[in-house]
């Protein structure tokens, strides 16, 4: 079992029910972009010339899937940070939920940046 599925596990009633319909619909989103991925690298040519793009569109999918494992999460703040696989995420988290912590800047919530 990965570390992101225990979080799923938790008791769910201790959630607020728009967070766990929040998390869904990023779920559906994260299907969505990942069907599109797949479509558009199946073709060389489109694979070949926006390779970049399509790793940013997979790095977008981890990502959304993430928030969604912590929006369903009933742990602690830094328990759920914690189990963020995507460094750059994880840091951005960090960050932003420390003391005093100052509002992120766009550079530093690029995609790429993970």
């Amino acid at each position: 079992m990965n570390m992101m599925s225990h979080l799923q596990e938790q008791d769910s009633q201790q959630v607020d029910p728009l967070n766990l319909a929040l998390a869904d619909e990023l779920l559906r989103m994260t299907q969505i972009l990942a069907d599109l991925a797949y479509d558009l690298g199946s073709h060389p040519e489109t694979l070949r010339r926006h390779m970049a793009s399509l790793q940013s569109i997979d790095n977008i999918t981890q990502m959304q899937i993430a928030v969604a494992e912590m929006l369903r999460s009933d742990a602690s703040t830094e328990e759920r940070i914690a189990l963020v696989t995507l460094e750059g995420m994880a840091a951005r988290l960090r960050a932003a939920t420390s003391p005093g912590a100052a509002p992120a800047t766009e550079t530093e919530t690029a995609p790429e940046a993970d």
